[in-house]
């Protein structure tokens, strides 16, 4: 059930073109195997009318340039051609549990692909009726955007559809698209990087790989988690009693909790643990650009021992050595020479080796990515009580964890696929984790 809204362009739409950063060339890459989505959902203090929200998307988009996108793979380049858009959102109905119906639909947006071939719409819209609330649902094509743009718009959206009467972007910044490009720190810096990048590979090659896939599949399933005010917390009390950041916690936290899921690795050569993490490189951005809509994300590695009987304070003083590194030599920077590396060799597999390429490549069993959605005002008319997001795995993970922060609470996203790890297996290892991460001890 659905109900259109359009909106013709403003003076000021028109096309505009550039070229894609190596993560989104590598993620452009993987959408060719399976739909690389993410998800974001703002719960919302207030019955949104569908039509008024349709008409509010579509002259948002329009205001800011976002429509009739067009990407190709050969060169790495990408247009919006500006213009008219018709917004459709999808309708459900919440019944007695919305937030259910919602997390249902969410893993469904995960997996559905958009038409990317040619001219096509790089978001799609939903709403989940509750009794007196609106869940407001934006599924994107991951390549467009990082979490941060997708917030903003979001934000622009909802507020655009409770106020009822179109006005000029609010947010200005959702209209500025000046160059996707990921800077490399200068020709000494690249070299330092390159160096260490190599030498994190090499202590790498020392993980134990997850589980391999006996199929040519690659669907995702996802199940959410949420933390209470109280145990939030305890989780910030934690990572502070160690001289930690919260990442470091949530790293530590993953390598312990897959310990149960990794014991035959000690009948292996390679013993360590690998676990990924996805960052935010707006602030390497020129003070002009760090506000432009796009996607400008890097990432890094940590691993360890993790033998069966690790403590978590040796656990996160480990890991915090290894982000300390990270972030005084910026060696997430380097991650672009990974993406092209790796780029270059999955494309030049077979489908039957690409299903595998990266547990050998990258040999990591799970990742977080972080977003803090802090500051979410949308007016008086309503407010956002929770915030949910959902992200891919790809080809590339056993299981990826979004950690989003909003309102002084955390909220778990956990994205696996199931042809490589089991649900079964996941959910064990997600309840080690939640416990680790607020001070209990862990599940058997």
């Amino acid at each position: 059930m659905g109900e259109t809204g359009q909106s013709t362009p403003a003076g000021t739409s028109g096309p505009v073109s550039g070229k894609l950063n190596e993560f989104q060339r590598t993620m452009l890459q993987w959408s060719g195997l399976h739909p690389y989505n993410a998800v974001h959902v703002a719960r919302i203090t207030a019955v949104i009318e569908l039509g008024g929200f349709a008409r509010a998307a579509a002259h948002v988009l329009v205001e800011a340039g976002l429509t009739n996108y067009v990407v190709r793979d050969k060169g790495g380049v990408y247009r919006y051609e500006g213009g008219r858009v018709e917004v459709v959102p999808l309708v459900l109905e919440g019944g007695d549990d919305p937030v259910a119906v919602v997390h249902r639909e969410m893993e469904r947006q995960l997996n559905e692909p958009f038409p990317s071939d040619g001219l096509f719409q790089p978001f799609r819209w939903f709403l989940v009726k509750g009794e007196g609330e609106t869940f407001v649902g934006l599924s994107y094509f991951h390549v467009v955007a990082d979490a941060e743009s997708i917030g903003r718009l979001l934000r622009e959206v909802i507020t655009a559809a409770i106020d009822e009467v179109p006005q000029p972007l609010r947010d200005g910044s959702l209209s500025e698209r000046r160059s996707s490009r990921v800077p490399t720190g200068g020709p000494l810096g690249l070299l330092r990087r390159t160096a260490a990048s190599y030498g994190k590979f090499q202590r790498m090659r020392q993980s134990f790989r997850s589980p391999d896939c006996p199929v040519n599949r690659f669907d995702n399933e996802w199940f959410g988690r949420s933390l209470d005010a109280d145990e939030t917390t305890a989780v910030l009390a934690l990572a502070k009693r160690h001289g930690a950041t919260v990442n470091d916690l949530c790293l530590a936290a993953v390598l312990q909790a897959v310990i149960p899921a990794a014991m035959w690795r000690f009948e292996k050569k390679r013993q360590h643990l690998s676990a990924g993490c996805v960052v935010n490189l707006r602030r390497d951005l020129p003070e002009s650009r760090r506000r432009d809509f796009g996607l400008f994300l890097g990432s890094f590695s940590v691993t360890h021992p993790v033998p069966v009987t690790v403590r978590l304070d040796e656990l996160i003083t480990s890991v915090h050595a290894q982000t300390e590194e990270v972030k005084r030599a910026k060696l997430y920077l380097a991650s672009r020479l990974e993406f092209r590396m790796n780029r270059f060799l999955f494309a030049r597999q077979p489908l039957e080796k690409q299903r595998n390429f990266y547990r050998k490549a990258y040999p990591v069993w799970g990742s977080i990515t972080n977003f803090k959605m802090d500051g979410f005002q949308i007016g008086e008319k309503a407010r956002v009580a929770d915030y949910y997001r959902a992200v891919s795995a790809g080809p590339a993970l056993p299981f990826v964890i979004g950690v989003t922060g909003f309102d002084g609470r955390l909220q778990f996203g956990f994205t696996y696929r199931p042809d490589v790890i089991q649900g079964e297996i996941v959910r064990g290892i997600a309840d080690r984790f939640l416990q680790i991460l607020t001070g209990k001890e862990p599940v058997a």
